[in-house]
């Protein structure tokens, strides 16, 4: 008796291996690049056990729209899944970002930063460069230097550049300003607008 109910447990162990081996899986799932400009191609490659069906959600935003996949493989009315984002710069975007400021001296302020590619990848690129905080500005990154000015015209210096990298603002306080005065402190950040475009994969500034 103890010998047919364990070929009876061998049986139904094998008859689970075999069903899950039918099951649905997501073999492969890919795309390139993840991080795109408005009308670039993205290359999708999947490969799934069951049948496929690809979704997608547009989730847009001031600066970019994120747009998740999500494949779908089913087989034996069961269902697996796998999601991919793909980011797509728009270049009409005039991001404001803002730069946490500190004393330099007793006279001036400065700002640094550093802006990840994983955020700002190559395929986004400078255009102009604005000051939104009321106040001349210099402004340093990618090894060049210049005055950004409030006011419509922007500098046009890191034209072609990537954002990404370390940027540095210097400026000095404003009349009124005083440092340790609540009343009267300086600006906690200081404030540049980028208009961008976009540059073909791969491409170097």
């Amino acid at each position: 008796m103890n010998s047919i109910v364990h070929c009876r447990r061998f049986a139904n162990v094998a008859l689970l291996l075999l069903l899950a081996a039918c099951g649905p899986k997501i073999v492969e799932f890919n795309a390139a690049p993840r991080r795109v400009c408005a009308g670039d191609t993205v290359r999708m490659t999947f490969k799934t056990r069951g049948k496929p069906h690809l979704l997608a959600v547009r989730h847009g935003g001031a600066v970019a729209d994120t747009t998740s996949y999500i494949l779908v493989a089913e087989a034996r009315g069961k269902r697996a899944y796998s999601p991919m984002d793909v980011v797509t710069f728009s270049p009409a975007a005039r991001p404001v970002l803002a730069f946490d400021t500190d004393l330099l001296g007793q006279d001036s302020l400065m700002a640094r930063d550093t802006l990840s590619a994983e955020t700002w990848p190559d395929v986004v690129r400078l255009d102009e460069i604005f000051a939104e905080s009321e106040r001349p500005m210099v402004v340093r990154h990618g090894g060049k230097e210049d005055t950004v000015t409030p006011g419509e015209e922007g500098s046009a210096a890191w034209q072609g550049m990537p954002v990404s990298g370390g940027w540095e603002i210097h400026t000095r306080l404003s009349p009124g300003e005083v440092p340790g005065d609540p009343q009267h402190a300086p600006p906690l950040h200081l404030y540049l607008k980028f208009s961008l475009t976009c540059a073909a994969t791969g491409a170097q500034p």
